[in-house]
């Protein structure tokens, strides 16, 4: 591959009735659609750009119509009106559906939020969400900065971390010897599901809207201005599934039906705080318990993790034993309520190495500062005194492997053969968990002298 020159584009919603087009779900207008055209040209992927404005609203006709989070603006009290301060605006982006001219589907991602939950604190530290994750995602540090940001338009420009995008690969375009084209659809997020806050009154039907959408990057141009045959092309996309936890000793057994799986992972969420206002849906918990007629925020810690293919334990031969328990108290008729020695690295570094090679991870935002003590594993409300907690550094849990452990390109077969996750835990049986598993696998679109022939994954 040899590209002679680079375009630049700035691409429009089709869908847009004019320049200045709000999008939001409230309002009944929630899918945003660009095309790409099938040219002899490369999308230099790593170069690609969502940008928008963002707006959020207290409730249509408040006295106060956007929130002030705590500023006591308007001298009428608190107000909450959130984002999570982890992956900021992608919250407002539930799936991402990308497809070719001929509406060949090349990846379905769900749950993107959660996709990001994971994958944005694992591979930036404290100063990168000081830094360039404000411009990017407008996410910061910690729930207070967070609020303070969301008072105000947010202007950003995000990459989409789709699987087909995530490596920066530049994509071939024409038909004959590429994707022919790329119709990328965003689904947004009903406003329940991505925002939220403390304050019942104020953040009771409050809403976003997206303005000034547009869709920019870079084109390769190949020599002599044709892009070589090819008879195979290789991409990469996130699969995901949902399940619910509840049980102690919970087998999770899924058929995803897949022949070249890179990685798999999955991260948790109390479900009861999905689709609420009042919490946070894009958390990334470790198991939780419900305190006896309360808030589910006591730990259940994970005493043992087993990944297997069809019933055999894979790709690791062994079961990872968890952090020493340790009962730290005993209420009569409320269980036992469980900490733990301090931190798990074991299932930290499988987890790692599943959202990204280790070679490649510089820092993350998970460690032993965010997920080993247990306010912050509780999750909890502010403390000043540590800036731990909920307004502070939140835990970025999650489980999982990578099967191209050695980076050489291998991959797991799940063709034909189910996956299973063994989760043994302190689950009392009435504290369900939300459990959303994402596999990374590789697909492969097939060739003739006419064009496209089939896309296999």
């Amino acid at each position: 591959m040899s590209i002679a020159s680079l375009k630049r584009f700035e691409i429009a919603p089709m869908n847009q009735s004019s320049g200045s087009s709000v999008f939001s779900y409230r309002q009944g207008n929630p899918l945003i659609q660009f095309e790409i055209g099938a040219e002899d040209l490369y999308l230099m992927s790593h170069t690609l750009r969502l940008n928008f404005k963002l707006d959020l609203f207290n409730a249509p006709g408040a006295p106060n119509p956007t929130p002030n989070n705590n500023n006591q603006v308007p001298g009428t009290g608190l107000e909450e009106v959130l984002l999570n301060n982890k992956i900021g605006v992608a919250g407002c982006i539930e799936n991402i559906t990308i497809s070719n001219l001929q509406n060949n589907t090349l990846e379905y991602c769900r749950a993107y939020p959660r996709l990001l939950s994971s994958l944005i604190p694992g591979g930036a530290g404290w100063g990168d969400y000081a830094g360039y994750l404000t411009q990017t995602f407008a996410a910061t540090s910690n729930k207070e900065c967070q609020g303070r940001l969301c008072n105000k338009t947010m202007d950003v420009s995000m990459p989409l971390m789709c699987g087909i995008f995530l490596n920066g690969e530049n994509i071939p375009l024409s038909f004959r010897s590429g994707t022919g084209g790329l119709r990328i659809s965003l689904m947004l997020s009903p406003s329940i599901q991505a925002l939220f806050g403390s304050t019942p009154a104020t953040t009771n039907n409050s809403y976003y809207q997206l303005s000034k959408i547009s869709l920019t990057g870079q084109y390769g141009v190949p020599d002599g201005g044709v892009l070589p045959p090819i008879k195979s092309l290789g991409f990469s996309a996130y699969q995901n599934f949902y399940s619910v936890i509840n049980n102690n000793d919970n087998t999770q057994q899924i058929s995803p039906s897949l022949a070249a799986v890179v990685s798999q992972f999955s991260n948790f969420v109390p479900t009861e705080h999905i689709s609420s206002y009042a919490n946070d849906g894009y958390k990334t918990t470790s198991l939780l318990n419900k305190v006896a007629g309360g808030a589910q925020v006591n730990k259940a810690p994970i005493d043992g993790i087993s990944f297997l293919r069809a019933g055999t334990q894979y790709p690791l031969r062994f079961k990872i034993d968890e952090r020493l328990l340790v009962v730290l108290d005993v209420t009569a008729g409320a269980g036992d309520i469980y900490g733990t020695s301090g931190f798990d690295a074991q299932r930290q570094l499988y987890y790692q190495s599943s959202l990204r090679p280790l070679r490649r991870t510089s820092m993350c935002l998970a460690g032993a500062n965010s997920e080993g003590l247990s306010i912050a594993n509780g999750d909890i409300e502010h403390n000043s005194v540590t800036d731990l907690g909920a307004n502070g550094k939140q835990n970025c849990y999650g489980v999982g492997c990578r099967y191209d452990a050695m980076g050489n390109g291998s991959t797991a077969n799940f063709k034909a053969q189910a996956f299973s996750l063994r989760l043994q835990s302190k689950l009392d049986g009435i504290s369900p968990m939300s459990a959303y598993t994402f596999f990374l696998h590789r697909g492969v679109i097939n060739y003739d002298g006419n064009g496209i022939v089939s896309i296999s994954t």
